[in-house]
């Protein structure tokens, strides 16, 4: 194991630790036991929807970059990305497994970086646009000048982080030639691969990246129910994009730990109590654990040409498998 990753197990270990003893855990534990299997089964059912999206998106999405993934290896990928991503240890195993199958393929590794680096990076992007359509009723809810401000800040930061990447290149190529290597000069070329998909991406594509956004709200409205909450179903539309947000920020294992201290805060300040809260995270992380350890069953026994990708060489269709 490496220390990166002993380093996010810690961080995570001790942001549960903290909210345990500020949280009555106690009342959470009570809270997800006596949680209703049927709603349980809608929020398994609307992950899996958005894994279908997602892979409906990479398909899209790798076409417009010159490869041609089937829906069959844009479904596996998916599934056993959220191994990767939330049970093999990396926060960003799903994107480091693509990645590796497309170099596998016959792509470039540094273009393989890029081009998932990219793909997520118009999630990201479809996130942002998530959060700024729900900020007026987020910012209804919230009773203090406190809250309304970081919300404000987890937007601004995020938009921030958004045109970096978006200009990176403009911006690095204004730097002297001798400085501009290394990891600069692949900053600029993931820029430069962010604005050609974002350039290149139809509607269809932005379709099905606000559908997975949607999905995972419908993921968590569904184990909210499952818990018996009573809430106003546009709460979570206005403030679970932040706590996802947050969760994306790579510095614990699988997310665990921002995630819950996120919609501890945010839902909170909504009016959702602590522990129903927290019971919420956790039954939304354990819902991705469910599905990525099956997606490690299938990694297992999968045969290597289901994970196939055709390269194009700009003059033939090459397909070769991972």
């Amino acid at each position: 194991m490496s220390l990166m990753t002993v380093l996010k197990l810690l961080v995570a270990a001790a942001i549960l630790a903290l909210i345990a003893g500020r949280v009555d855990f106690d009342a959470s534990i009570d809270l997800m036991r006596a949680a209703d299997p049927l709603w349980l089964a809608a929020a398994i059912g609307a992950s899996l929807l958005m894994i279908v999206a997602d892979a409906l998106f990479w398909s899209t999405s790798m076409r417009r970059a010159g490869l041609s993934m089937p829906f069959r290896s844009a479904i596996l990928f998916g599934v056993v990305g959220w191994f990767f991503v939330n049970i093999a240890p990396s926060t960003v195993g799903a994107d480091i497994f693509r990645a590796a199958q497309l170099k596998a393929s016959g792509v470039p590794a540094a273009r393989a970086i890029r081009l998932v680096a990219a793909a997520r990076f118009m999630s990201f992007a479809a996130l942002i646009v998530f959060m700024a359509a729900g900020a007026p009723i987020a910012l209804g809810v919230l009773d203090t000048a406190h809250d309304r401000i970081a919300l404000a800040a987890v937007l601004a930061i995020a938009l921030a982080v958004f045109a970096g990447v978006l200009f990176a290149k403009r911006i690095l190529h204004l730097a002297p030639a001798r400085l501009r290597r290394g990891p600069l000069d692949f900053a600029a070329a993931l820029s430069g691969e962010a604005r050609s998909l974002l350039r290149a991406m139809p509607p269809g594509g932005w379709f099905l990246l606000f559908l997975q956004h949607l999905l995972r709200l419908a993921t968590v409205l569904a184990l909210a129910l499952s818990l018996g909450l009573a809430f106003d179903p546009f709460v979570l539309f206005g403030l679970a994009p932040a706590a996802f947000l947050a969760a994306m920020i790579p510095v614990s294992f699988g997310g665990w730990g921002v995630r819950e201290a996120s919609f501890v805060y945010f839902l909170g300040a909504a009016g959702i109590a602590a522990p129903a809260a927290l019971a919420l995270s956790i039954l939304f992380g354990l819902t991705r654990i469910l599905i990525g350890a099956a997606g490690g069953l299938i990694w297992i026994f999968a045969r290597r040409e289901h994970f196939e990708v055709a390269v194009d060489s700009g003059q033939d269709d090459v397909r070769t498998t991972s």
